[in-house]
């Protein structure tokens, strides 16, 4: 719990600029060892913010911190159970697997992966239930238009709920413009149902690869959207604007909502634009600072 608290705190302290990111991102370095599912998962997703801070340019080497700080814990934990593990160390080895696949760009992680996936197809006990939905997250990082041929195929034939749910915001993954484009258009023409396109939108648009054509498309069919998702999921969706991280986004954001008359209700839409400002903020502050730490070799 302390350790928790502590990096919990160490980040909403750097977010509310009372703490250098250089100086957070070194903090992460004294927990290379963590065993607790829960401490990793906010070090995960303060590096998630991160990477939605940072231009392009930085991310190779914000890809180069996250394979450090978490290759200790991928090393130690591995890829296959051991006997005895608690239920938390099985799905803290799915989270590791995940976190390195994905947001360290990890090739070696993501061959296995790959290589795992298609053991899968052939024999579903192949996978083990934990490790599974890292599975499908990674691969679409590096797959193409037959990958998202196969994907699209598990989503439409899902035997279960949560089958159908990972593979469809899988689809949202993928990197290629076009398949992004593809996903886009399914949540308006019917493929996806209504209740789940608003959260398969949200993600899209909290994606680093595909918040831009995420962001445009909403733009430019929110009325169709307005009219066909659910009211509170409608609302919902929005909240990916926060990760729209840059001066010209946030501009755009606040003409975005009362030029078309949008009331979210309550103070949602506040919300939204505050954390937007926020993290704004944090990115014109950091920025030049981030790109040089993240330039330097990790430690």
């Amino acid at each position: 719990m302390e350790r928790f608290n502590v990096v919990s705190d160490a980040f909403a302290v750097t977010q509310a600029g009372h703490m250098s990111a250089v100086d957070y991102l070194d903090l992460t370095g004294k927990f290379r060892e963590e065993t607790d599912r829960n401490v990793w998962t906010v070090l995960a997703g303060s590096l998630a913010y991160v990477n939605r801070v940072i231009p392009d340019s930085a991310r190779g080497g914000l890809e180069t911190l996250v394979r450090h700080r978490v290759g200790l814990a991928a090393a130690r934990l591995g890829w296959e159970a051991e006997p005895g593990e608690s239920e938390l160390v099985r799905q803290l080895r799915g989270d590791i697997i995940r976190v390195l696949g994905t947001l360290g760009n990890d090739e070696e992680t993501q061959a296995q992966a790959r290589a795992l996936y298609a053991r899968y197809v052939e024999d579903e006990r192949a996978a083990d239930p934990n490790i599974l939905p890292a599975v499908i997250a990674i691969v679409p990082t590096v797959g193409g238009a037959a990958e998202y041929a196969e994907f699209l195929q598990r989503f439409r034939s899902a035997r279960t709920p949560q089958e159908e749910q990972r593979f469809l915001f899988a689809l949202g993954v993928f990197r290629d413009p076009a398949l992004i484009a593809q996903t886009l258009e399914r949540t308006i023409n019917g493929e996806v149902r209504r209740q789940d396109a608003p959260f398969l939108l949200r993600a899209m648009l909290s994606g680093v690869h595909s918040r831009g054509l995420a962001w445009d498309f909403v733009k430019q069919h929110w009325q169709t959207m307005a009219k066909q998702y659910p009211g509170s999921a409608y609302r919902r969706m929005y909240e990916g604007v926060t990760a729209l991280i840059s001066p010209e986004w946030e501009r755009d954001v606040n003409e975005f909502f009362p030029s078309r008359g949008i009331v979210l209700g309550g103070k949602t839409l506040d919300q939204y634009l505050e954390q937007l400002r926020v993290a704004v903020r944090f990115q014109q502050r950091e920025s030049a600072a981030l790109a040089a730490y993240l330039a330097r070799t990790p430690r």
